[in-house]
């Protein structure tokens, strides 16, 4: 191996702190986070934004918050 070659520094398997955002997680599909919510509020959307109208209705008002749809 080449002097300038990098590599990751070892991890103890008996570690408990997470490996960063590729950590493998039993319960998360391929593609999704745990640290990413899968709820928003129709006020994450500005007014004219073309979801704003659907994301009121699916969080009840526009007060609420939507569900996740996986």
């Amino acid at each position: 191996m080449a002097d300038d070659e990098k590599q990751a520094p070892p991890h103890d398997s008996d570690a408990s702190e997470p490996l960063g955002p590729m950590t493998p997680d039993e319960e998360t599909p391929l593609g999704d986070t745990p640290e990413a919510h899968d709820e928003i509020s129709p006020h994450d959307l500005p007014p004219d934004h073309p979801g704003r109208d659907e994301a009121e209705r699916l969080a009840g008002g526009d007060e609420g918050t939507t569900e996740g749809e996986a």
